[in-house]
Order: structure tokens, then sequence, then C-alpha cells
């Protein structure tokens, strides 16, 4: 059965993201002092849960190898089941990573569209004007 009401499902998947970006919190504590998380860890672990998935849904099957952009020296990379489940993954690796940044004032700034070269008829504003 489809669920069509895109807010309802917004907040089950926030919610899912959540208790992930939570749970490796929990596990490691604070990226910002994680001293294996300064060099775009973070980034490329969530790049490759996310490449991984993109292998599992084209091919049918989960990758024998583990993407090369993979942390060198991390360990624990696996299939979490779920589509959903290897996307909250990927996306909290993501999330943790924008938050180091945020943490370490890296700009936050959203430029806007140019509705000159975009397909909407109403440019969106930045995030963060």
């Amino acid at each position: 059965m489809t669920n069509v009401n895109l807010r309802k499902n917004l907040e089950a998947a926030r919610a899912i993201i959540d208790k992930e970006v939570n749970g490796q919190l929990n596990m490691w504590g604070d990226s910002s002092e994680r001293s294996d998380s300064t060099e775009g860890q973070l980034f490329f672990a969530g790049l490759a849960q996310l490449m991984a998935l993109e292998t599992k849904q084209a091919a049918g099957h989960w990758p024998a190898m583990v993407p090369a952009i993979y942390p060198e020296g991390w360990s624990g990379f696996r299939d979490y089941g779920s589509d959903i489940a290897n996307l909250a993954v990927g996306i909290a690796f993501l999330t943790n990573e924008m938050a180091r940044k945020i943490g370490l004032g890296e700009d936050t700034y959203r430029r806007p569209r140019d509705s000159s070269d975009t397909p909407y008829a109403d440019p969106q504003p930045a995030a963060f004007e």
C-alpha cells in the first residue's frame, strides 16, 4: 500500500535519520573531537554508503568490494538491510560531517537560484538569508 502523505513520510524519514545520527554520536562521541574525522572521513563514508546502495539497486546485490572512497582504516562497512536503512546511514554520516563543519565555523550560505537558469517558476530563497 502506498502512502502519498508527503509531510507524514518526511517526518518518518527525519525520525529515521535522527535515530541514526544519534546512534553514531552515541557510538563515537562528538564528531568534531574525533581525530579520524578531520579529513573528510565522515563525508566519504556517507558517499561510499550511497554509492554501494546505488550498486545494489542497479545490480540487484550489495557490491562485493568496499567502495574505494570509504575511509582508509575504518571498519564496519556493510549492507544495513533495506534501502531506507542504507540511505539513513549515508545521510547520517553526511549530517555529522555538516555538523562538524558548522562547528568549525564554515560558511553556511546557500546561494539563491538564478531564475534565468532554473526550471522552477519561482526561485527559492537561500536557506540562511
